[in-house]
């Protein structure tokens, strides 16, 4: 079986192999046969040794995936072979809050195998079918990037119709951010240093506004934008959480998902209680969110915005096209015709 795998230390690390193909199913158990798999910016954290502790051991990168069921164990019942199906980002996290026992169940980083291979065994608690309207390329997309603006917007996000949403960026998880947001009705504003990303946005997802990150009174535009501060920020950058803070209302909800700018970030904690705001950090989401976005994403019709599609055999291009951040949406790479 051909797999990519990571040291976890440096981006050298990350190489193309041969491994035994997985065949033993226990009870529970999912063969899958992977047809395409999409990056996130972990995945560049992982292979270039900034994410969490040095693994033990060589493991197979990255941890969103589509593909066809080839066996099910003799315990399960919820799939047949034949089944077009994407996985949840835990092996083991099928509802309610995040268990500390099943944090370690989180695929692609911390030596824990990920999905670029041409085959893996997943549990069949932390699969959901594939709408009917998508195909593999775009299917592979909502593990992480589309869950984890679902998270931020709608599980606890609890974003309204008409409400304002600070989105950054013009990466996977803010263009399914901006689509969310546009379906349920809501006016976004997104930051971006970029014209053209900013039109992309504005002219597909109904974005209303843009501002230059880069322009220290960013938030101040931010507030007279949306007559007073928006209602819900998707906070990406990590570093922009002070100016993030300074851009919201009363009562506003931010959901702190990322940390493309850094860990660091100088916050006024009177602000925050001024103002009664909620700050919740967001760490992907269970199975069960999963189902209930797809659910959304087969009534909506939704459909991802993907940059650019690798051959498998290019996946160290499409870890370096990533990390250039030239991309608006997902990078994806075609495991399987």
């Amino acid at each position: 079986m051909k797999c990519f795998t990571t040291d976890g230390v440096s981006f050298e690390g990350l190489k193309f192999e041969e491994r035994p193909e997985p065949t033993e199913l226990g009870p529970d158990d999912v063969l899958v046969d992977v047809k395409s798999v999409s990056l996130n910016y972990r995945d560049l954290l992982v292979t270039t040794g900034r994410y969490g502790k040095k693994p033990e051991k060589s493991f197979i990168v990255a941890s969103d995936m589509a593909g066809i069921v080839s066996r099910v164990g003799s315990q399960v019942k919820e799939f047949k072979p034949g089944d077009q199906v994407l996985n949840a980002p835990f092996r083991f996290w099928p509802g309610g809050s995040l268990r500390p026992e099943w944090v370690k169940s989180f695929v692609g980083g911390g030596g824990i195998d990920g999905v670029l291979a041409e085959k893996i065994i997943y549990p069949k608690y932390s699969l959901v079918k594939v709408p009917a309207h998508l195909n593999f390329h775009e299917a592979c997309t909502f593990t992480i990037a589309g869950l984890t603006a679902w998270a931020g917007l709608v599980t606890h996000g609890k974003i309204l119709p008409g409400e304002w949403v600070l989105i950054h960026g013009t990466g996977g998880v803010s263009t399914f951010a901006c689509m969310i947001a546009q379906k349920l009705g809501a006016q976004v504003i997104v930051t971006s240093s970029s014209e053209e990303k900013a039109r992309f946005v504005k002219e597909n997802y109904g974005v209303k506004a843009s501002v230059d990150y880069r322009d220290p009174e960013w938030p101040e535009q931010v507030k007279k934008i949306s007559e007073g501060g928006v209602h819900v920020v998707i906070e990406l950058g990590g570093d922009s959480l002070g100016n993030s803070i300074r851009a919201c209302r009363s009562y506003a909800r931010i959901s702190l998902i990322g940390v493309l700018g850094g860990f660091d970030s100088k916050i006024d904690t009177k602000e925050v209680h001024r103002l009664q705001m909620t700050i919740k950090g967001i760490y992907m989401e269970s199975t069960e969110e999963l189902r209930h976005f797809m659910q959304a994403v087969e009534v909506w019709q939704l459909r991802p915005c993907i940059a650019k599609v690798f051959d498998f055999e290019e996946a160290k291009e499409a870890y370096h096209y990533l990390q250039s951040q030239k991309h608006i949406g997902k990078v994806v790479i075609s495991v399987a015709k």
